[in-house]
């Protein structure tokens, strides 16, 4: 199989502020907005539209923001399925814990049909405690949200490749539905794309291997010796449940500052750092920040992009951290993408 093509995703910030230490938000992803106003969303989503942009993602979160005021992703998406008619939708990614599978089923299936086939679903285990507690979800350990992750995909498939008109029945552990339908069926053939985020060896890139379309993995997991090591691993459990690594396309969401203005890069480091590192460590400076994500001119975005390519990602989702303004993501648009297709 040859390389695929590649393609630009736009994250849209479904909250905003900067997070201060030991406080809430957790987010480093909108640092520079202090409002959550859909005026500005509309004009954002619109902007990327405009700008080619393949494809337009919402997290699934409930209070990061500030004063944790954050949009609720499936009304937001149903949204911008009428307000864009190009870009591919997704989700990046839900929290399975949130809804019924049987009924996600339902959602996204009419939401493939309100889009036209444009429909990712990109699902995970969940993970923000502080969610689950004030939401009044039990917040179960990590094995066991994963194997509900693993039984709500098999139950969505079912619901949608049964056959019109008959019903699916599913008999889990954690999950079960009789006779259930899913009418009207996706739009896309034999479904939508199942995306899954997260990259724990053991389990997560094993049901990756099994189940998912796509793979995605976040900003501080995109150092390059990681990503190496992690498709190795999802190599392995593809080559172990008797599937082709290929069918499988990685995904990258990640953050990302394009500018030439030095002041810009100055107040956003200040910003965002310094941080914690996926593995315990500290991310103190600039060039340990370079190492995880496309942060710089756009020369040195295009560095960051072209490397991650040339180990297999394809797909790349951005947070643009100069937002609310349009500058940092209109540059990425006419540089960086040009010179990395």
């Amino acid at each position: 199989m040859g390389r695929r093509p590649v393609s630009y995703g736009f994250n849209v910030p479904t909250f905003a502020g900067a997070p201060t230490a030991g406080a809430e938000p957790t987010h480093v992803n909108a640092p520079l907005d202090d409002d959550l106003d859909w005026t500005v969303t509309q004009r954002a989503i619109q902007a990327a539209d405009a700008l080619g942009f393949d494809s337009i993602w919402a997290p699934d979160h409930l209070l990061l923001g500030v004063d944790r005021a954050e949009y609720e992703v499936w009304t937001l998406l149903s949204a911008i399925a009428a307000l864009v008619d190009r870009p591919r939708l997704g989700t990046l990614v839900l929290c399975n814990d949130f809804r019924s599978p049987a009924l996600l089923a339902k959602m996204a299936a009419t939401l493939d049909v309100i889009a036209d086939g444009r429909l990712t679903l990109g699902i995970g285990a969940g993970w923000h405690q502080r969610e689950y507690d004030a939401y009044g979800y039990p917040f179960r350990d990590d094995f066991e949200r994963l194997m509900r992750l693993d039984e709500s995909i098999r139950l969505i498939k079912e619901l949608w490749t049964t056959s019109p008109g008959t019903g699916a029945s599913f008999a889990g552990e954690h999950y079960r539905i009789d006779d259930a339908s899913c009418e009207p069926k996706p739009v896309q053939d034999p479904h939508p794309p199942i995306l899954v985020g997260g990259a724990g060896e053991q389990v997560t890139l094993k049901l990756v291997a099994r189940h998912a379309d796509m793979w995605n993995t976040t900003s501080f997991g995109g150092a390059i010796p990681t990503l190496e090591h992690k498709l190795g691993v999802l190599r392995k459990h593809c080559s172990t449940v008797g599937r082709p690594f290929d069918e499988i396309e990685p995904t990258w969401e990640t953050l990302v500052l394009c500018t030439r203005d030095a002041a810009l890069l100055d107040e956003i480091e200040r910003l965002v750092l310094p941080r914690p590192g996926p593995d315990g460590d500290r991310i103190e400076t600039r060039r340990q920040l370079q190492q995880y994500v496309p942060f710089g001119t756009p020369e040195e975005c295009t560095e960051a992009i072209e490397r991650r390519i040339d180990l297999g990602i394809s797909t790349f989702q951005c947070w643009f951290l100069d937002y609310p303004s349009h500058r940092g993501m209109e540059l990425f648009a006419d540089e960086v993408i040009p010179a990395v297709q």
